[in-house]
């Protein structure tokens, strides 16, 4: 099995990715039942547009991507199918929230799960929010859900729950948890 590694997305190195990328973040809705941006039926109307916008963020240095791939030489593409997984965090643009970053996903192909590519994916948003001066990390996540317990298992320190929060297909709501890490060591 190859080593996998997390690399920071470029438009340069990347970009082939976004039809594989918007299908993993289908799969995780319509699969895993996650709650995201979209409520099925998913399309690539719907999905593609929205990864172009985090991509346009990327480009202008207020989003940070993180993919899980196998290991590759500097200079190769990887091929769309070794896509295992991602994480964004979204950089803080006012003045007062410089030293804020907000995680707003982390996703991993249900073929790789249980197997580090979370833990990997959120430590390297950790890494590459504190070289951009973000100290404090926030992160919500569906109540009572395999990620709720896994930030918790990170580190992140959770503020509170909110019942209700989102709207799922069957025209429920669940809640959400939210947390914060720290990331200055304490004194």
């Amino acid at each position: 099995m190859a080593t996998l590694q997390t690399y920071i997305f470029s438009q340069e190195q990347h970009s082939h990715l976004i039809p594989y990328i918007a299908a993993l973040h289908a799969s995780c809705i319509t699969v895993d039942h996650m709650v995201g941006p979209f409520l099925p039926p998913l399309t690539n109307e719907k999905l593609l547009p929205w990864w172009r916008g985090r991509i346009a963020e990327v480009n202008q240095g207020t989003r940070v991507i993180v993919l899980l791939l196998p290991e590759t030489a500097p200079s190769k593409k990887p091929p769309g199918p070794d896509l295992r997984g991602l994480a964004m965090l979204k950089l803080s643009e006012t003045e007062t929230g410089s030293f804020r970053g907000y995680i707003d996903a982390v996703l991993v192909n249900q073929k790789y799960r249980r197997q580090g590519g979370a833990k990997a994916l959120v430590s390297a948003l950790e890494y590459e929010a504190a070289k951009r001066g973000r100290t404090l990390l926030l992160v919500d996540t569906e109540t009572d859900s395999v990620a709720e317990e896994a930030f918790r298992k990170f580190g992140y320190v959770e503020i509170g729950k909110v019942p209700h929060f989102s709207r799922v297909l069957s025209n429920d709501k669940k809640g959400e948890t939210f947390f914060y890490k720290d990331l200055l060591p304490s004194a």
